[in-house]
């Protein structure tokens, strides 16, 4: 199995005529306004979360501190990892812009896996991959100066909204959650990148105009 072509329809290609029609018949969809919680942290899931429209985050709650632990776009299942446990989920979904998310029984996806051992075996390494990837996200930015940080999460947005130019859908202080830095250190990052000619920044308007620099900042800060 190629992992770069393991998402979520290839596991949905796993399926049968019928299988498929059984899951895509068991799905709500419902929109969500920016800034609207999705799932909240404490609650159990009842559903699993694909993502169809927009970008969300991830956050963890903790001795009185949020931190942002993953973002989401668009055509990917959203805390797919922790889906199939009975007791409360430990994060809660943000939506960071107007999103639309498919709401899958969950009953009904156990079932699949139950019955059919190769969409058991795409999902176990699909989960298995977003794993990683959360944890490379987080390690990555853990091993970052606010420097760094901020110009890798800079990076990643413009991936998101597939474009060098987009309204960065978090408030400063939610910006020093992602990255794990204070308030203070963001302004400064983001004052000192726009003062040095790496972006173009016109209050939430970003505009990645050296991508090159960026990315050596990024690596190597």
């Amino acid at each position: 199995m190629n992992p770069c072509k393991c998402d979520a329809q290839y596991c949905f290609d796993a399926l049968s005529d019928s299988q498929r029609a059984e899951l895509f018949g068991s799905i709500t969809t419902v929109r969500y306004t920016k800034g609207e919680t999705i799932v909240k942290q404490g609650f159990a899931m009842s559903s699993i979360l694909f993502l169809e429209k927009g970008i969300v985050k991830l956050d963890v709650a903790t001795d009185n501190q949020n931190t942002t632990i993953s973002i989401v776009s668009a055509k990917a299942f959203v805390g797919l990892m922790c889906s199939f446990v009975e007791r409360q989920v430990d994060f809660s979904v943000v939506a960071l812009v107007d999103s639309e998310v498919s709401l899958i029984d969950k009953h009904v996806v156990d079932g699949l896996i139950r019955s059919n051992g190769e969409f058991a075996s795409r999902m176990v390494h699909l989960m298995s991959l977003m794993t990683k990837e959360m944890v490379g996200e987080l390690t990555r930015k853990n091993t970052k100066n606010s420097l760094g940080a901020i110009a890798l999460t800079l990076l990643e947005f413009m991936k998101h909204f597939g474009s060098a130019k987009y309204a960065l859908p978090l408030t400063r202080l939610e910006l020093a959650e992602v990255v794990g830095f204070s308030k203070e250190s963001v302004n400064l990052s983001l004052a000192w990148l726009a003062k040095d000619g790496l972006i173009v920044l016109s209050g939430k308007q970003v505009e990645i105009v050296d991508e090159e620099r960026l990315r050596i900042i990024a690596l190597n800060g």
